[in-house]
């Protein structure tokens, strides 16, 4: 037996069981957002076996093991959250429980580090977006994600769509989530698709990047931390 299919078989059970488990969660007091606990384990990070959508710059299906857990943001950070630590708010769409946006790699990284936190890497990322599901996306598109069919070309509210199996809402639609992750030798990865990308965008293995000064209307972040 191959290891891919290994972790494959190891990972059936986890997920019945996460449709079922209450997720661990604590609220963070200096930005007043939820985030939750993810358990360590093991994954196929990369191209979803039977997934013909995949770009050429996506990585190759290929096991990886998350030896410790960490916490994850429940949602993007909102600007109700953004404005209240940094004091300012760059968004060019207004609203409190709107995801901040037009903000870089370097102010995604200073934020999560002024509340605690930090960004999470390539690798946490897909396997926290993923939630025990080795599909390219965690559920039907139109139930839990913003994108360029049912967004009206503009962000919203977070948490509003379907969580996946680990109580993470918007891993795919929405904006694009910067991470601690390089793309040769001077851009940052973004993850997730945002609200005006087309379907084959939003999917858990693909990838953007962008210089890291970078500041776009699809572009927020959601923190990590340990």
């Amino acid at each position: 037996m191959t290891r891919a299919l290994a972790v494959l078989i190891a990972l059936l059970p986890a997920a019945a069981r996460l449709l079922t488990a209450q997720p661990v969660t604590k609220l963070n007091p200096r930005d007043g957002l939820v985030y939750v606990w993810i358990t360590p384990g093991s994954f196929m990070m990369g191209c979803s076996s039977g997934d013909k959508e995949c770009f050429e710059w996506e990585d190759k299906s290929r096991a990886v093991t998350i030896g410790k857990g960490f916490w994850m943001g429940q949602t993007e950070v909102t600007q109700e959250a953004y404005e209240r630590v940094t004091g300012t708010n760059p968004s060019l769409y207004k609203g409190a429980r709107l995801p901040v946006d037009q903000i870089g790699w370097d102010d995604a990284r200073k934020y999560c580090e002024a509340v605690g936190m930090r960004l999470p890497s390539e690798q946490e990322w897909e396997y926290a977006a993923r939630g025990g599901s080795a599909a390219p996306r965690y559920g039907d598109i139109a139930a839990i994600a913003w994108y360029d069919s049912n967004s009206g070309d503009q962000t919203h509210e977070v948490g509003q769509k379907q969580p996946n199996a680990y109580g993470l809402f918007d891993m795919i639609g929405n904006m694009w989530e910067w991470v601690n992750a390089s793309y040769g030798s001077d851009k940052k990865i973004l993850r997730g698709g945002s609200f005006f990308n087309l379907p084959r965008d939003l999917r858990v293995s693909n990838r953007l990047w962008a210089t890291p000064d970078t500041r776009h209307r699809n572009m927020g972040v959601r923190c990590a931390g340990d």
